[in-house]
C-alpha cells in the first residue's frame, strides 16, 4: 500500500520539568544528533517537529510527526504555561540527576499537566545527566521507584551530552500517543 502523506500520525507532545534540568538540551539533541553547552533559559515554550518511526504490535512501522513543545520550567512560567498543554498526547516529564530539587517538584508537573488538559496523558520519566556520575544523588531505584508509584508510562535514564537514549524516549512516546 502506497503512503500518501509522510507521516501516519501526527501528534503533540510536551516536554516538561524544573529549570535547568536538560529540557532544551535533550530536544536539540534529538532534532541534530548534537549537543552544544551554550543555552539561553526558555521563555513560555519553543517548538519543534520531527518524525519517528515506531512499529506497532502487528508489525507494521507507521511515522509519527512529533510536535514537540518545550515548556519552561522557572516558576515564573507557571501562569502561561498552561495554555501550552492544550492538545498533548504525551509528555517527557525530566528531572537532573544531580540536582534533588528538580526530583521533589515532579509530582507538581504531573498534577499540573492534568490540571490543564482535565485528563491524563501518557508521560515517560527521564533521569537526564546520567553521565555526570560524580555528582548524581539520585539513584535509578529512585527514579522507577517514583515512575512506578505515580503510574508513568516508563523510566529512562538519559543524557543529552552523550546522547544517551535520547531517541528512545521520543521513540517511545510516539508509540504511547497512538495507542
Amino acid at each position: 500500500m502506497a503512503r500518501t502523506a509522510e507521516f501516519d500520525f501526527m501528534r503533540k507532545v510536551v516536554m516538561i520539568g524544573a529549570g535547568g534540568s536538560g529540557k532544551t538540551a535533550l530536544v536539540n539533541r534529538f532534532l541534530t544528533q548534537k549537543f552544544s553547552e551554550q543555552y539561553i533559559v526558555t521563555i513560555g515554550s519553543q517548538f519543534a517537529v520531527k518524525t519517528v518511526a515506531v512499529d506497532e504490535a502487528d508489525g507494521r512501522q507507521v511515522v509519527v510527526k512529533l510536535l514537540v513543545w518545550d515548556l519552561a520550567g522557572q516558576q515564573r512560567f507557571d501562569f502561561i504555561r498552561g495554555s501550552y498543554y492544550r492538545g498533548s498526547k504525551g509528555a517527557l516529564l525530566v528531572f537532573d540527576t544531580t540536582r534533588k530539587s528538580t526530583y521533589m517538584e515532579l509530582p507538581k508537573w504531573i498534577e499540573e499537566t492534568q490540571n490543564a488538559l482535565g485528563e491524563r496523558i501518557p508521560i515517560i520519566l527521564l533521569a537526564n545527566k546520567v553521565d555526570l556520575v560524580d555528582e548524581r544523588v539520585i539513584t535509578t531505584e529512585m527514579g522507577m521507584a517514583f515512575a512506578e508509584e505515580h503510574g508513568l508510562n516508563g523510566y529512562l535514564e538519559t543524557s543529552a551530552l552523550t546522547g544517551k537514549n535520547v531517541e528512545e524516549a521520543f521513540r517511545r512516546l510516539a508509540e504511547f500517543s497512538i495507542s
